[in-house]
């Protein structure tokens, strides 16, 4: 209980210090869900496989102009976190996988990214527009989801998913 409370005051801290950003809410949706997928490189993605780590859960898409500009503090927060139990995940909407590696070199973006060519995962997922980004905790479970852009590596954001590493897997 007090996790959570301590949790909801850096939620509205960080509401306060960002007013004209979207805002993270608590995920009232369906808990767990999948996200089984290929990536940029082929590799197979399972958000099973990231258990015991928190993860964003990034939606976007090239031609998404609040997409591209979130992706830069996403990176920052994942630098920020590196060697902690902590991931950022890139669902591309949509794209081919030349368009999308295009689009990576030339803006420099170094993220991991989920290829949805179907946008099968966006539909389970529910995703009504773009950006859409959820934070998972270390069990699996959404706990957070936001709509629209906004700086992942504010200090009120870094605190929530510290809060939710902290609570560990087993929580």
């Amino acid at each position: 209980m007090m996790v959570r409370l301590a949790a909801a005051a850096l939620l509205a801290a960080a509401s306060l210090a960002h007013a004209g950003e979207a805002q993270l809410k608590p995920w009232r949706g369906k808990s767990t869900l999948e996200l089984a997928a290929s990536s940029l490189e082929g590799a197979k993605v399972d958000l099973r496989d990231y258990r015991g780590r928190v993860v964003i859960v990034n939606f976007w898409a090239t031609w998404c102009e609040p997409c591209r500009e979130e992706m830069p503090s996403l990176e920052r927060l994942r630098d920020k976190l590196a060697g902690r139990p902590f991931a950022v995940l890139a669902v591309n909407y949509g794209e081919s996988r030349e368009k999308v590696a295009k689009f990576l070199e030339h803006e420099m973006v170094s993220l991991p990214v989920v290829l949805d060519t179907q946008k099968e995962v966006a539909r389970d997922w529910d995703v009504g527009g773009l950006p859409m980004t959820f934070v998972v905790d270390a069990r699996g479970r959404v706990r957070y989801s936001v709509f629209g852009g906004r700086d992942w590596s504010d200090a009120g954001v870094r605190g929530l998913v510290e809060r939710l590493m902290a609570e560990g897997p087993h929580a």
